[in-house]
């Protein structure tokens, strides 16, 4: 009986061991990932540092970040918890299986067993994930055949219409932020990149799944993007900033624009192909040329971070955490007005209510937009439990979709604007008929278990 106890009590130990969480090994990868884009060395938002210990322990301009064994004290677990987390900002929330692992840090005293290592680690992509990556793009194909779903470093290709198995293209991104179909629909850009490392972008061919091309470019991840109307070029939005134009020749060097004093959250061309609308954390939005490669208006300023921007044939539309869904007849805001300032900070004399067209008010932070290929809709994706869709022409809506899983973090339409794809927190994708209102698809693009996966972990 007295071994039988000792073998207990062993094992009890081994257990608690087991389970006990080590900064070094467990929380600094969590860290470097979601984290230290915004709160390093270089770039130290809030006046706080995640990189560097005795930084770390000191905290911010809110305070210290952690209370050691009191986690519903603590800032940290705070800002990653909840409905609507502050934290990781514009990007999908931590997974429940990191947000434990930082509570069961902080419970257990924030111990730092080491200082934070920088060495690469190896990127795995599970064949199998434990929770659904959240969805953070999706894309319809032109003519409503195929969908594109980015989940965390992979990109999952489906039939809209049909039951065959989805096909996964793996990526060497820490998070994939960006996929798109071309405009004739044979390629699949994907684009993200790791934080403090590389923004990165892969051109797939649809028919075959094969990459194309892959390049890399600066350290910091890239952003929401668009195809140029003729199918030439790839315009980006950069950590750094800047936009980034890649032609899809992988032969011909990328074009930057330095515009935004913040990361460039999304980035669209005109219909005409010769401009670009950007928006940004520094809470503006940006019309610039494509052939100048430079500034031509800043055309709004925001209350809060800017999350996606669209354009029509006529407007530019911009939207974000301000719950303001907002158009901009381009001919008044560029044509013929006197300018205030200069280089970045240039923007019209003339009051904003001029050029300003202005759609209903929305019911919570505007996370995606998408115009159809023709350019006569507009899907406007909200932290709220709804989709809309407006005519661009009269910007009056057209349908909502209200049964869709919340939140929904990207929307794509097709050509007409008949079919639409969205992709939300929960990891669910659903493809609509915006014509009926009618649900055509919803699924899991990666298998998950407890969802009929089953086996080792």
């Amino acid at each position: 009986m007295r071994g039988f106890a000792s073998i207990f009590v062993l094992v009890f130990a081994f257990h608690a061991a087991a389970e006990e969480v080590s900064f070094q090994r467990d929380v600094w990868p969590v860290f470097k990932r979601h984290c230290i884009g915004c709160h390093c060395e270089k770039k130290a938002k809030g006046n706080l540092r995640m990189d560097d210990v005795s930084a770390l322990l000191k905290g911010g301009k809110m305070g210290a970040l952690f209370k050691p064994g009191h986690p519903d004290d603590s800032l940290l677990i705070s800002q990653i918890s909840g409905e609507k987390p502050e934290m990781p900002e514009n990007e999908p929330p931590l997974s429940g299986a990191k947000v434990k692992l930082l509570r069961d840090w902080v419970s257990q005293g924030a111990k730092i067993d080491g200082p934070p290592q920088f060495e690469l680690p190896k990127l795995v992509i599970p064949a199998v994930y434990e929770t659904a990556p959240a969805v953070a793009s999706v894309s319809i194909s032109p003519d409503g055949r195929f969908g594109a779903a980015a989940c965390r470093s992979e990109v999952v290709l489906f039939t809209v219409d049909h039951d065959e198995s989805p096909r996964r293209l793996p990526t060497d991104f820490d998070l994939v932020t960006h996929v798109e179909f071309s405009p004739d629909g044979t390629r699949l850009a994907v684009a993200g990149g790791s934080p403090q490392r590389f923004g990165g972008l892969m051109i797939f061919n649809i028919t075959s799944g094969q990459k194309e091309s892959e390049r890399r470019v600066g350290s910091e991840t890239f952003f929401k993007g668009n195809f140029s109307p003729d199918g030439k070029s790839l315009a980006l939005g950069g950590g750094n900033g800047a936009i980034y134009i890649f032609p899809l020749d992988s032969d011909a060097p990328p074009k930057l624009i330095d515009l935004h004093s913040d990361w460039v959250t999304a980035v669209v061309y005109t219909r005409d192909g010769k401009q670009l609308v950007s928006g940004s954390r520094d809470k503006t939005t940006k019309v610039s040329s494509v052939d100048g490669l430079s500034l031509l208006r800043s055309i709004d300023e925001s209350a809060d971070f800017i999350n996606a921007v669209a354009a029509d044939s006529l407007n530019a539309i911009s939207g974000g955490n301000s719950k303001v869904l907002a158009g901009f007849d381009l001919n008044l805001a560029l044509g013929g007005v006197e300018v205030s300032g200069s280089g970045n900070g240039a923007r019209p004399v003339n009051n904003r209510s001029q050029y300003l067209r202005a759609f209903e008010s929305q019911s919570d932070a505007v996370m995606s937009l998408a115009t159809s290929g023709d350019g006569k809709l507009l899907a406007v994706a909200t932290r709220g439990a709804e989709v809309r869709v407006y005519q661009t022409d009269t910007r009056a809506k057209k349908v909502s979709l209200t049964k869709v899983p919340t939140p929904v973090f990207a929307v794509s339409l097709n050509k007409d604007g008949s079919r639409l794809v969205l992709g939300s927190k929960s990891g669910v994708v659903q493809v609509w008929d915006t014509t009926s209102s009618t649900l055509i698809k919803s699924l899991k693009p990666v298998p998950v278990f407890g969802d009929g996966f089953q086996g080792t972990r």
